[in-house]
């Protein structure tokens, strides 16, 4: 066999467990959703995903990993969802935007936030792997936010702390809208999110003259 053949046959053989690997979350997704992560077992997800139980193991070495996965499968949709606002933004726009961007994939993926949210353990293996990749995910922001005190369109601040703190600012505001409200008032938590952070990033100056601007209304 070439080397050419033998690349396009491992290069075929990756994606072939990449799909499989896709297939398994698909079905634990469904699975998780209808039984709750407690009421689950890698059996369930090998029924629904129309494989062997044993094949399930050769992608993950527990339920718990499975859980990981897709926990960071919703990260990957909400970083996706993160896209840079247009060159000339404003941090208002640029903020505003990136919620907006968030709101509408969690809307999309109504059922992973859901699942996320209601089964994950603190202490777990799993969690701590969604800590670490949050922690990972904040790191642009942080950079961002860095800029935007340099250029004086930020309040000054620790830069990760602030990421940190507008991530799980965000992080609440969707669990409200589509856990705790099912959605029905997701515009009114999007948009109520996106002016607490708009308030909470401006620069001293700017607050206090929205402040008195509101007060002479």
């Amino acid at each position: 066999m070439t080397d050419a053949a033998l690349s396009e046959r491992t290069h075929k053989a990756e994606l072939a467990r990449a799909a499989r690997r896709e297939e398994i979350l698909d079905a634990a997704r469904r699975v998780f959703a209808r039984n709750g992560f407690r009421g689950t077992t890698i059996a369930d997800i090998a029924d629904e995903a129309g494989i062997a139980l044993g094949t399930i193991y050769l992608y993950f070495s527990s339920k718990d990993d499975v859980f990981a996965a897709l926990r960071e499968r919703l990260g990957e949709v909400i970083a996706t969802a993160t896209v840079e606002a247009p060159r000339g933004s404003t941090p208002e726009e640029t903020t505003r935007l990136q919620i907006a961007n968030i709101f509408a994939a969690c809307s999309e993926n109504r059922d992973l936030v859901r699942l996320v949210v209601l089964n994950t353990d603190p202490e777990s293996a799993a969690a701590k792997r969604i800590r670490k990749a949050e922690a990972d995910r904040n790191k642009p922001l942080a950079r961002a936010l860095q800029r935007g005190m340099r250029d004086g369109t930020v309040r000054d601040g620790d830069p990760v702390v602030m990421a940190n703190l507008v991530s799980g600012a965000v992080s609440i505001a969707v669990y409200q809208a589509f856990v705790v409200s099912d959605g029905k008032d997701a515009d009114k938590y999007r948009d109520a999110c996106a002016d607490m952070l708009v308030a909470y990033l401006a620069p001293s100056g700017k607050r206090d003259a929205g402040a008195q601007s509101k007060q002479g209304r």
